[in-house]
């Protein structure tokens, strides 16, 4: 009897002191993590900061960024790929397209890919734009940019960013696909240093997102040459794509998509999922983002995986990392 009681308290003891486990009928327990894989202050940073009060609302739980920098968004990336279903169940993060395709150069020698991640949903995607100063005699219109470019090869500078970046891969694909198109390209600088660069004409053109430029163009200092999205952004309807003005399909954006842990449990990955998607339907965070111009995207499922593994192959194809810099 004494060692029957003797058992039935250790377990309990032990019991009581294990971790706690949420299952999916008490899930979410406890706060979420929302990691940023870029420092503070950036476009991610921003908008998930926006979103969080509302994800927080849809969940019942408070929800608090967490930005971890670092190898263009790698860092965090690499943890996003290793996170325990268990430990890590309430941790949910940002991946941002094209730049996480980076894995495909293979000087990374990166061991993850797609597969790596368990994807949830998108969240916004935000086509690139090419643009100029206002003025600028060379060229008003992307056709008269290209020819240009084509009669100057080397010539003009167009600063694009990050090495990798949704807009430099964008001039990657021209350089590709467009015969004799050449720039120089400016590395390493944010959207407001690329403006300065511009007006500035240390650059000759750069490259960008709708969310950022729109407002600028209000001031009548810069002109949009194209938007590189398959159809024209609302924000800007009067602007072709580049598409329509070129006939060379230069598709590229800047897509944030949400990932959990690999193997969450499946009940939990749906509260998430529904939660995520509750939140970008509240009207009043729909209009927090329309004034960053910002398109809210709910792709997920097959959908999802689908577009992802289209865009890894045209990145493939453009094999930006062995461009010319």
């Amino acid at each position: 009897m004494k060692r029957l009681i003797f058992g039935a308290v250790a377990l309990a003891l032990a019991v009581a002191l294990a971790p706690s486990i949420s299952t999916a009928a008490d899930y979410p327990s406890k706060p979420i993590k929302l990691v940023v894989p870029w420092k503070v202050g950036g476009g991610t940073d921003r908008s998930a900061r926006i979103f969080a009060p509302f994800l927080s609302k849809a969940l019942g739980v408070p929800v608090n960024i967490i930005n971890i920098s670092g190898g263009g968004g790698w860092v965090a990336w690499a943890q996003m790929a290793a996170w325990d279903p268990k430990k890590e169940d309430h941790t949910i993060g940002f991946i941002n397209f094209p730049h996480m395709l980076s894995y495909l150069n293979p000087k990374m020698k990166n061991k993850n890919n797609l597969k790596s991640f368990n994807f949830l949903t998108g969240h916004s995607i935000d086509p690139c734009i090419w643009a100029v100063r206002e003025g600028d005699p060379r060229f008003s219109t992307l056709p008269q940019f290209i020819k240009y470019v084509v009669d100057h090869p080397n010539e003009v500078k167009v600063s694009v960013g990050g090495f990798g970046s949704d807009d430099h891969q964008a001039v990657a694909f021209a350089e590709k696909f467009i015969p004799g198109f050449k720039v120089k390209k400016i590395f390493g600088n944010n959207d407001a240093k690329k403006l300065q660069e511009l007006y500035g004409k240390t650059a000759d053109a750069v490259g960008g997102n709708i969310s950022y430029f729109v407002p600028h163009m209000t001031e009548g200092k810069l002109r949009t040459l194209a938007v590189l999205g398959k159809e024209r952004s609302r924000y800007l309807p009067n602007t072709p794509t580049f598409a329509e003005a070129s006939g060379v399909g230069n598709f590229n954006f800047a897509a944030r998509v949400l990932v959990a842990a690999p193997g969450l449990d499946p009940a939990k990955k749906k509260i998430l999922t529904d939660a995520i998607h509750k939140a970008i339907d509240t009207p009043d965070y729909a209009v927090r983002e329309l004034k960053n111009s910002n398109t809210l995207w709910k792709l997920n499922g097959a959908e999802l995986d689908s577009f992802l593994e289209g865009l890894a192959g045209t990145v493939n194809k453009v094999k930006f990392w062995e461009l010319p810099k």
